[in-house]
């Protein structure tokens, strides 16, 4: 009788590429998170490696094998965090929308508001690092202005100006910019106006609405506005 011995194989061991790669990104990608909420608490310069390991659960040295140093994670916090938000604002420049310039308005208020929502850190470190002299953010983010989307903005709120859809008395170029400071310095400050005594909390949803108004009142055509409109087509009806 033959006896046959079983042979121990050693399991074939699982391909381990993709669970690796996986693993990987979410290391980063808490580091990443822990790095903003901290930068946008106490400021970029107050923030140690350890405090952004400590916060993600990771060791210092999990830091350094991701980002190298300060300056590279710097890098990775405009061009994956802030760089996308803002290409996620301007998006409605491109869309149909654009037409309609009291709609284009509304919508990039309504993605400011968005992204804020979604990266409650974004405003005080916008304000901290970015609207602060020697903000440690700000050259990075010069480099990444979205130059043509803001010319575009422009032109089509100079355009609905002339054809008396938009307030003649708006200055176009600065019309953006008045409503980023509306939405974000609110935001970046909150905390401040809460610690006030008397002072109403600041609810996004409240701030939104107020905004809104504020833009939808300002951009409306003043009545001199309409008046010449109607003279003018009414010359250029007449023979």
């Amino acid at each position: 009788m033959i006896t046959r011995t079983r042979t121990a194989t050693a399991a074939a061991p699982r391909p381990r590429g993709r669970r690796r790669a996986a693993a990987d990104l979410d290391v980063r990608e808490r580091l990443l998170a822990s790095a903003t909420q901290l930068f946008g608490e106490q400021g970029i310069a107050a923030t140690t490696m350890a405090q952004i390991a400590e916060a993600a659960g990771v060791t210092s040295a999990m830091v350094h094998y991701y980002f190298t140093n300060r300056e590279k994670l710097l890098d990775a916090v405009v061009d994956e965090r802030i760089a996308r938000s803002i290409a996620f604002v301007w998006e409605s420049v491109e869309g149909e929308v654009a037409q309609d310039p009291h709609a284009l308005v509304e919508e990039l208020l309504a993605r400011l508001f968005e992204v804020t929502s979604r990266m409650p850190w974004l405003p005080p470190l916008w304000l901290r690092e970015i609207v602060n002299e020697g903000g440690l953010l700000r050259e990075r983010m010069l480099k990444r202005l979205p130059i043509e989307q803001l010319q575009r903005f422009t032109a089509r709120i100079g355009e609905a100006q002339r054809d008396g859809s938009v307030n003649a008395e708006l200055e176009a170029p600065l019309l953006f910019i008045s409503i980023l400071a509306l939405v974000m310095l609110p935001l970046a400050t909150s905390k401040i106006w809460q610690s006030a005594r008397g002072f109403p909390k600041i609810e996004r949803e409240a701030l939104h609405r107020h905004v809104s108004a504020l833009l939808s009142a300002a951009l409306r055509p003043a009545p001199q506005d309409k008046r010449a409109r109607r003279a003018a087509r009414r010359k250029g009806a007449s023979p």
